[in-house]
């Protein structure tokens, strides 16, 4: 499957509790309120240079909703979840973004599978990556389709396309704008257990509409990868899902942009009791689908997180993460070869069915090729999260 049916998984729960999905429609509810000690990312000692406080009280209200049904060999889920950030200091950062993503697996006959997407996706960026101190809000679209022919009970043909388009609210970021278009083609092996994988070749044609080529900006490239993607339960406790491979990336006229190497995102689940759980994930990939990065960015990262059900109603969450990021960066070269490490923790509570509350506090620590760059970074907060 493309990227775009990845982007969709867990799309209408809420970061701080899992929504188990039902069929029909659910409704989810969420208000969080945290504090933040250095919300720009500043070195240490440094306020912003317009003034103002480095910290601030930043409050979220988020509605979702979400359905989920199964016609005949046909399932559909759609959803939508509309935020609003409120910034008890910084007013002028107050956005409200909305999110949605329409899925649907197909089948036909008991030769042909696949699934379609459209996705929207709306988070502001960081203010870790970028000098600016206004809020930019990143719009990703992208519409992808595959198709699986099994011409064997546990092999398959497939084949899928896909086009992303990114923009961001502010003029000032549009050299990070980017538009992709992809296809792919391969061989899938889904035996009776039920596992996947699948060997695939991967052509994109990028494109950066807002930038003119110079000796360190290029304005597209051709990219071609070589993957193998899987989901594989190796025991009654332990799993493995996501993808290996090789990239190679050229740009247009800039060769001392070009890149080549493994490039993967590897999962791994292991729960050793009925209480405790971990899970470790090891990366190393080109502009990441899980945040809100520059897509010609290299991060390489290893991240551990345990989870513990003290009991019905409560559970503890502990992550830690270390990335290090080659940005080869268009605006800020000084930024260049980062290494940041994040910690969190959180302990949630589940009074009722349906009604989470989460207490967490977590910190950050970049260091940087230009020390005007470096930051820590402290968050602790509570969320509130009804689902019905």
């Amino acid at each position: 499957m493309l990227a775009a049916t990845c982007a969709l998984q867990g799309f209408a729960a809420s970061a701080a509790t899992e929504v188990v999905p039902e069929e029909g429609f659910t409704v989810g509810l969420g208000h969080s309120v945290y504090r933040e000690d250095n919300l720009f990312r500043l070195p240490d000692d440094v306020r912003p240079p317009e003034g103002g406080s480095r910290s601030d009280r930043i409050s979220r209200t988020t509605a979702a909703l979400r359905f989920e049904h199964t016609y005949s060999l046909q399932r559909v889920v759609a959803g939508v979840e509309v935020t609003h950030r409120n910034y008890d200091r910084h007013n002028q950062l107050d956005r409200t973004t909305t999110s949605g993503a329409l899925h649907w697996d197909w089948a036909a006959g008991r030769q042909w599978t696949g699934t379609a997407t459209l996705l929207q996706r709306q988070a502001p960026r960081s203010f870790a990556d970028t000098d600016r101190r206004i809020r930019s809000i990143n719009t990703l679209r992208r519409i992808g389709a595959d198709a699986d022919y099994w011409w064997h009970p546990d092999w398959s043909f497939l084949v899928g396309a896909e086009h992303t388009r990114s923009r961001y609210s502010d003029e000032r970021s549009d050299a990070s704008e980017y538009d992709e278009s992809a296809v792919e083609a391969g061989i899938g092996y889904r035996p009776k257990s039920g596992n996947r994988l699948s060997l695939v070749a991967r052509q994109a044609d990028g494109d950066y509409p807002n930038r003119t080529p110079s000796a360190r900006i290029d304005s597209g490239y051709e990219q071609r990868d070589v993957r193998l993607r899987g989901n594989w339960v190796l025991s009654g406790i332990s799993s493995f899902s996501g993808y290996a491979g090789y990239t190679r990336r050229e740009y247009e006229h800039v060769s001392s942009l070009d890149f080549s190497g493994p490039t993967g995102r590897i999962t791994f689940d292991w729960e050793p009791t009925g209480k405790l759980s971990f899970q470790v994930v090891a990366r190393r990939e080109i502009g990441s689908e899980y945040e809100v990065i520059d897509n010609y960015v290299v991060t390489r990262g290893l991240g551990v997180e345990g989870i513990w059900k003290a009991t019905d109603k409560i559970t503890v969450r502990a992550r830690g993460e270390q990335y290090r990021r080659d940005r080869g960066d268009v605006e800020l070269p000084a930024l260049d070869d980062d290494r940041t490490r994040v910690q969190s923790l959180s302990v949630g509570y589940e009074p009722v069915r349906d009604l989470t509350i989460t207490a967490s506090v977590q910190r950050a620590k970049r260091s940087a090729a230009g020390e005007r760059f470096d930051y820590t970074a402290k968050l602790h907060g509570v969320d509130v999260r009804l689902d019905f």
